[in-house]
C-alpha cells in the first residue's frame, strides 16, 4: 500500500467584523478553538467593536459534528493525521487570507493576531513561519506549537509582542501546567494577563490591548 497526495482547490469561509478603511488603525486575526465555528466565535468579540478596529475570523477547514452523526458542527485546524500537511494547508489558507484584504499596504495600521485553545497552537505556527507582517501576538488559554523551540532566527515570534492569558479556573490549564509552559516559553517574553474565569474568551481582558 502507497500513500499518495494531491493538491486541490477548497472553499474556505471566514467571518468579519467592522469595517477596513481609512479610519481602521487596528486589525486583529482571530483563530478558533477545536469544535468551534468563525461565526461564533467571532460574535464573543462583539464588544469590542468600533470604527477603528477591523476583526478577521477564519474557521479552520475541516469541519465535523461535535456530538454523533448530526447537530452542532464545529471545525478542527487539524488532528495527528497527515499532520504536516495540514499544518502547511492552513498556514497557506491564512496567507492567502492575509492577502486577500491586502494588509501590507496599511503601513499604520497594528495587526494583532489571536488564537484561542488549538487556535493558539495553530496560530503561533502561522506567525513562526509566515513572512507577514504582525506587531502583536496573543496567546489565549492554549500553548505555543512545542516543536517551534528554540526559536530559530528568522521566526515571526520573535518580532512580535507576546501576550500569554489563560483564567484563574481554566479546566484544561491548571497552575503548575501552566508554570511549565511559561518556562518553556520563556525566550519569547510574554506578558501574562490572567482573569478569574475558566476557558473561555473574556472580552474585559482583551480591551486594555486594543
Amino acid at each position: 500500500m502507497k500513500e499518495n497526495h494531491i493538491i486541490i482547490n477548497k472553499t474556505a469561509r471566514f467571518y468579519t467584523l467592522g469595517e477596513l478603511n481609512e479610519k481602521t488603525k487596528r486589525v486583529w486575526v482571530v483563530l478558533h478553538g477545536w469544535g468551534m465555528n468563525a461565526k461564533g466565535f467571532l460574535a464573543s468579540f462583539e464588544p469590542l467593536q468600533n470604527e477603528e478596529t477591523f476583526f478577521i475570523a477564519p474557521e479552520a477547514l475541516n469541519r465535523f459534528y461535535v456530538k454523533g452523526s448530526g447537530g452542532v458542527v464545529g471545525a478542527t485546524w487539524m488532528t495527528k493525521e497527515d499532520r504536516l500537511n495540514e499544518i502547511k494547508d492552513y498556514t497557506n489558507y491564512l496567507d492567502d487570507l492575509y492577502e486577500l484584504f491586502d494588509l501590507e499596504k496599511y503601513a499604520h495600521v497594528h495587526i494583532t493576531a489571536l488564537g484561542f485553545s488549538q487556535g493558539a497552537s495553530t496560530v503561533t505556527r502561522w506567525v513562526n513561519a509566515t513572512e507577514k507582517k504582525f506587531d502583536t501576538l496573543i496567546v489565549y488559554a492554549g500553548e505555543v506549537a512545542p516543536e517551534l523551540f528554540p526559536l530559530s532566527e528568522t521566526s515571526g515570534l520573535k518580532r512580535t509582542k507576546n501576550f500569554f492569558i489563560c483564567g484563574t479556573h481554566d479546566e484544561y490549564f491548571t497552575p503548575p501546567l501552566i508554570a511549565q509552559m511559561k518556562a518553556a516559553y520563556a525566550e519569547m517574553n510574554f506578558t501574562e494577563l490572567e482573569f478569574k474565569g475558566r476557558h473561555e474568551i473574556i472580552t474585559a481582558v482583551l480591551k486594555p490591548l486594543l
